[in-house]
């Protein structure tokens, strides 16, 4: 009798190990589905694989040929969360700022600044919106005033080289520096304390190597996920242009898009007309910043 009341004790004893046991382990941790990363992360996947990194819009369209069709995780975002910490939060492991985070929408402008440049900066200065130039060092050494002009006006500063080498990626590690630092020295001749936090490669070839030494100039690489084409003037022209450029911006912006377009690099009339009726319109959309420095 006494070994059967040992032996059920022992039963007993061992079914409630076992029940809280099973409580412990299967209840889900707080960090495990759907947690969002931390504001400031570089990307998602961080914490051991609980999260993996969200494809950008620029991602999905060269998979599929079509824009994304939901927003990524980090255009999702709660639009509290500041500028700064929301660009951060979108740089993926490639180094390449492809995101203006949250439900904020970055414009820049590339290939200037020209004589097209103080136009842009009157149509924007019109409607208090800031975005950010990626300017060529010879254009800055012709014209040095309109840099100021850029500056002036609050918009954010981006190295595009010094004379939009598309190969520049591809060269020695020394050439891709002295070419990042000369323009960065001309910006400084124009603007002695500008403020150059964004590198922008040519054509968009980044390479590890041109990622590293911007990095290490003290640059952040800054990618697109919306580019209308307005640099392609050999297929488009006056008002098709104007509208082709219209009607792709209208199409693929989203929370937390980069649109590209153009203030220099040859004639931009189409680009001053067109943002003549996109400006009012993203304004009304979206919160249009500048790439945060």
């Amino acid at each position: 009798m006494t070994r059967t009341r040992l032996a059920l004790g022992a039963l007993i004893s061992a079914a409630v190990l076992a029940l809280a046991g099973c409580g412990a382990t299967d209840a889900p941790s707080a960090s495990w589905h759907g947690s969002p990363a931390p504001s400031g992360s570089t990307g998602g996947g961080q914490d051991g694989g609980a999260q993996a990194r969200p494809i950008s819009d620029s991602t999905a369209q060269a998979a599929t040929g079509k824009p994304s069709a939901t927003p990524s995780s980090s255009a999702a975002a709660s639009t509290s969360a500041s500028p700064s910490a929301a660009a951060s939060s979108a740089a993926p492991s490639d180094g390449i700022i492809r995101q203006a985070g949250g439900a904020q929408v970055a414009l820049t402008f590339d290939d200037g600044p020209s004589a097209d440049t103080p136009k842009l900066l009157a149509m924007l200065r019109q409607h208090n919106i800031k975005a950010t130039f990626c300017v060529v060092g010879v254009a800055v050494q012709e014209f040095p005033q309109y840099l100021q002009e850029i500056v002036k006006d609050g918009h954010t500063l981006c190295n595009h080289t010094w004379k939009h080498d598309e190969k520049l990626g591809k060269k020695s590690a020394d050439t891709i520096r002295a070419d990042l630092q000369r323009t960065n020295d001309e910006i400084h001749k124009a603007v002695p304390d500008a403020q150059i936090k964004y590198f922008r490669h040519p054509a968009g070839n980044f390479t590890p190597a041109a990622v590293q030494i911007a990095a290490e100039l003290g640059m952040k690489s800054l990618g697109w996920t919306v580019d209308p084409s307005d640099w392609n003037t050999k297929k488009w022209s006056g008002d098709q242009m104007t509208q082709h450029i219209i009607s792709n911006v209208r199409n693929n912006t989203k929370p937390g898009a980069v649109i590209l377009s153009h203030d220099g690099g040859g004639d931009r009339s189409a680009t001053l007309a067109a943002y003549k009726t996109l400006l009012p319109e993203l304004k009304q959309q979206f919160t249009l910043i500048a790439m945060p420095v």
